[in-house]
């Protein structure tokens, strides 16, 4: 367990977070640009000073008397920005990182972390040869080699195509549960939090607050988060994969007794539970089945929420699904128009390609 009350302050602007991170879960951070994503994960790794307590399991990292200093906390960071050493090549850097662990024996294999990274065929080359995301790619590499209790990510896949993108946050994700690691990812595309993110955390006004369940905070928790410049909120949903079409190009998923279309994740398996991540905004509601139509969501569900947006010129409608929470952002006129009341059967249109897998 960590756990952290802290303050923390930068220039003209502060924050303070009371958060207890269980081990074996990836937390979700996420607020506006310059709201302290960044500085809290420096605090919690002893980078930048705070005010307040840290404790990990038995040991103080931080209390009124005493700051343990960053080599003596069990965090590794994945900065924004490039943090090799330029001296050594790839491999000398993951085994400068694996040769320092503080743990007495390593409980990652470099094998599997270099094959899922995919930098296998860059081991004997330096940073100054290196593409933007293939550093991106091996500064994580090397914090998981490093084998911290507590991983730190800011914006760690900032730069990488989607296909590897997906892979690597899927092997963190396993590697987080597997090895009972707390790890905290920043990112601002939201999809990557929806998907790969059993909790998140929230920064508003000053306040990051506790963790809480990744699909309730998307649903309903981030109207107040962009100060009204666009809606973020969004669903997550489980699904299990029912099978690929490879020659449209398409991956059928199942949700309860629906089915959803999505561009092809040829890297699911058949049987194979996971999240997809789908934008309030891109959601459309009809009171009756639509009949000739290309989008190709049509999902039946009982209308249970209606939230007005801080805006005033729209509202969040919240349909149940199989006992799951889509979420549709529509507008005043268009809710009063349609006559949605709680309790109605609706159908929520979803094009295929705004489902994110």
């Amino acid at each position: 367990m960590l756990i952290a009350q802290i303050t923390c302050s930068r220039g003209s602007f502060s924050f303070r977070a009371k958060v207890d991170l269980k081990p074996g879960v990836l937390y979700g951070l996420i607020g506006p640009s310059g709201s302290g994503k960044t500085t809290f994960l420096h605090a919690l790794a002893g980078i930048v000073p705070a005010d307040g307590e840290i404790k990990f399991k038995q040991d103080i990292w931080q209390d009124h008397s005493y700051i343990a200093p960053s080599q003596r906390r069990s965090t590794s960071t994945v900065f924004q920005e490039n943090r090799l050493f330029p001296h050594l090549t790839v491999k000398e850097n993951l085994l400068f990182a694996e040769e320092r662990t503080l743990s007495d024996s390593c409980s990652v294999d470099m094998k599997a972390v270099v094959e899922n990274l995919e930098i296998d065929r860059i081991l004997e080359k330096k940073p100054e040869q290196l593409s933007g995301g293939q550093i991106k790619r091996v500064s994580i590499a090397r914090s998981i080699l490093s084998d911290p209790d507590v991983l730190l990510l800011d914006e760690p896949t900032t730069e990488l195509e989607d296909r590897l993108k997906s892979k690597i946050l899927k092997f963190i994700s396993e590697l987080t549960k597997t090895n009972n690691k707390i790890t905290i990812l920043v990112s601002h595309h939201l999809p990557d939090i929806g998907r790969y993110c059993e909790e998140t955390m929230v920064i508003s006004k000053n306040v990051i607050s506790p963790p809480r369940p990744t699909q309730s905070v998307f649903v309903r928790g981030l109207a107040d988060l962009a100060n009204n410049a666009e809606s973020l909120e969004g669903s997550v949903l489980s699904v299990t994969v029912l099978d690929h079409q490879r020659d449209r190009g398409l991956t059928r998923l199942s949700l309860a007794d629906e089915v959803i279309v999505a561009p092809i994740s040829a890297d699911l398996e058949r049987g194979e539970k996971t999240n997809i991540f789908v934008l309030a905004r891109d959601v459309i509601l009809a009171s009756e089945q639509p009949d000739k139509i290309s989008i190709r969501n049509c999902l039946s569900g009982h209308l249970v929420e209606i939230n007005e947006y801080p805006d005033g010129f729209s509202s969040v409608v919240i349909i149940d699904i199989g006992g799951q929470s889509l979420a549709a952002r529509i507008t005043n006129s268009s809710l009063q128009d349609m006559n949605l009341q709680t309790g109605q059967t609706i159908f929520a249109l979803i094009k295929t390609i705004s489902v994110e897998v």
